[in-house]
């Protein structure tokens, strides 16, 4: 039973190293709704996120922040929230908004118990926000 669920874990961790680790959503359905106050034309509502894998506080792989889907591999640490506002906010840009509105990030780090506590760990940002005209 061990010998398989290491098996698993292992796979699951195969998996998401060589799946990439950034990414962008767009919502463009406002249903007719204002999403700021001053009559601004919504153009989308975007979601950032981005995490990485590490070693105590090294990162092993994280995403790709220059190439979304991407991955980056040892030592380049791009799971920050400067770095998922670009992505954020070049998304807008590339859709033709003039301003990206309430900005909000979140971040979060979770530790991996396999095979000793505290030493591998997931880190993960996400940012949001609303582009407009």
């Amino acid at each position: 039973m061990r010998k398989s669920l290491a098996t698993i874990v292992a796979a699951g961790l195969l998996a998401a190293i060589f799946s990439g680790c950034a990414s962008v959503q767009v919502a463009h359905k406002f249903n007719g709704q204002k999403i700021d106050g001053k009559g601004s034309q919504p153009v989308a509502h975007i979601n950032g996120s981005n995490w990485g894998f590490y070693f105590l506080s090294v990162p092993l792989i994280a995403g790709s922040t220059d190439k979304v889907g991407e991955v980056e591999f040892l030592g380049k640490d791009t799971v920050k929230v400067a770095p998922v506002v670009d992505i954020v906010t070049a998304k807008s840009a590339k859709m033709g908004a003039t301003s990206t509105l309430d900005l909000q990030s979140n971040t979060s780090s979770f530790m991996l118990p396999i095979p000793f506590p505290f030493l591998f760990y997931i880190n993960s940002v996400e940012v949001s926000g609303n582009a407009v005209k």
